[in-house]
């Protein structure tokens, strides 16, 4: 049986396009794979695949490992010299076959795939604040190092992000307890969980959050004053070097990158930031409602208080508040909450309950004695009726391009340290007609 195969790219994606002739596989391997000299004939063979490849979008795909999801190779072509290559992406190829390449290493990426560096972390309470640059001077000397060029470095979530989100994971909102039945409550409800943290944790030495961070934009020029004046007392204890500053938090229907609206009933309040909103994961406007969103306030020289900056975060729902980062991972969440009933419904059923976690920020791993990290979309524990415990590491797979597969695959490999991984669809990148919730529902019938 051949090894090889071209699959699509683009939807279909993952179908077979055609399989490699023998003469084909040989001189890939051999040029490509074990980077020999090979003949004319063998360079012309090789040369050809990888320039059909570019031209019916097509990625190889090789069975050197069993399983669903095969070792991809994209052909890329290098902008200096103008040669074609193959590059491996996806699952590693069988250390004995000739693809096989160990992962490349980068500035923050190991070994294993997992990152280096931790970008996500939550924030400490006591230290979140700006500090303050009344007075800040020019400082010359050497530039800090570019990273954007980067292809498998995440972006740093802003200050304003790593609030929102502890305060969130603080009040367990990314945590869903059961999944049947599936939770629906007041969005009240989830705003006075949060409260309770901002009271039950202090930002300065005897001053609870709740001083500087609330949940009710509908106030007015003149009680934001009021409360700016507190905060500005001389005896008022404050962080020591830190802007004074207070934030809003709410769930709003519209946002855009240049603001956000606030709707109670009859009353509506709009706010653009000075330094306009950041919306995760989106380069558009709001385009995926609902949203949690962070305001920050601050005092502007003409004395006035001003909406500084902003951050919204796409949620599930109001009666679900988990914060998602796409419309696919909804998707996703839906899919596992059905196969949740379709368990919940059947007799002598194997699976008594699932939970689900949305991880906010990211897990430290350990792979071939390395420490890195990584940030599952989701991790589903399921409980047996025998109350033994199973862990289930869930990806939301959606774009196609092979930065975004290989930064993806890359973690996976540190992610299956936290669990069984199952990708969303199942057997990505390949093409399948069968849903998550089906898969999740086979895998769970079958737990022992």
């Amino acid at each position: 049986m051949m090894s090889m195969r071209l699959v699509k790219k683009r939807a279909p994606r993952g179908r077979l396009s055609r399989q490699l002739s023998e003469a084909e596989e040989s001189a890939v391997k051999k040029v490509c794979g074990r980077r020999e000299t090979g003949s004319q004939e063998e360079k012309g063979l090789a040369l050809d695949v990888l320039t059909e490849m570019r031209r019916t979008d097509t990625w190889l795909a090789c069975s050197c490992v069993t399983g669903d999801s095969p070792p991809m190779n994209s052909a890329n072509l290098r902008t200096d010299t103008g040669t074609l290559y193959l590059q491996a992406f996806s699952t590693p190829h069988d250390a004995g076959c000739p693809m096989f390449r160990e992962l490349r290493e980068d500035d923050d990426t190991t070994r294993s795939g997992t990152r280096k560096t931790s970008s996500s972390r939550p924030v400490s309470y006591r230290s979140f604040l700006p500090r303050e640059e009344n007075g800040a001077r020019l400082r010359g000397g050497p530039a800090r190092q570019d990273d954007g060029n980067d292809r498998f470095r995440r972006k740093r979530r802003p200050r304003l992000a790593r609030l929102l989100l502890t305060l969130i994971e603080d009040a367990g909102l990314n945590v869903i307890e059961t999944l049947t039945p599936f939770p629906t409550a007041p969005a009240r409800e989830a705003i006075d969980r949060i409260a309770a943290v901002t009271r039950d944790n202090e930002f300065a030495r005897g001053r609870p959050l709740s001083d500087i961070v609330r949940f009710w934009p509908l106030i007015t020029q003149d009680e934001q004053q009021r409360l700016m004046g507190q905060l500005e007392a001389p005896d008022s204890p404050w962080p020591a070097g830190r802007a004074r500053h207070f934030y809003q938090i709410f769930m709003s229907d519209e946002v855009s990158r240049e603001g956000a609206s606030f709707r109670f009933r009859n009353e509506e309040a709009i706010f653009a930031p000075e330094k306009g909103l950041r919306i995760n994961g989106e380069g558009q406007d709001g385009l995926r409602p609902l949203y949690w969103v962070i305001l920050e306030f601050r005092r502007s020289a003409d004395g006035s208080i001003i909406c500084s900056d902003g951050y919204a975060h796409a949620l599930y729902s109001r009666g679900c508040p988990v914060p998602v980062d796409s419309g696919l991972e909804r998707q996703t969440l839906e899919s596992l909450a059905t196969c949740s009933a379709w368990m919940a419904n059947k007799e002598d059923a194997p699976v008594s309950s699932l939970s689900l976690k949305k991880p906010l920020f990211d897990y430290a791993v350990t792979v071939d004695g390395e420490e890195g990290w990584v940030l599952p979309d989701f991790v589903v524990e399921a409980t047996t009726a025998a109350g033994e415990k199973r862990v289930f590491v869930i990806e939301t797979m959606g774009y196609q391009d092979e930065d975004y597969i290989e930064r993806k695959s890359r973690q996976h490999r540190g992610m299956r340290t936290l669990g069984q991984l199952q990708t969303d669809p199942p057997k990505w990148p390949e093409e399948t007609d069968r849903t998550l919730e089906k898969q999740m529902y086979g895998i769970l019938l079958h737990l022992k």
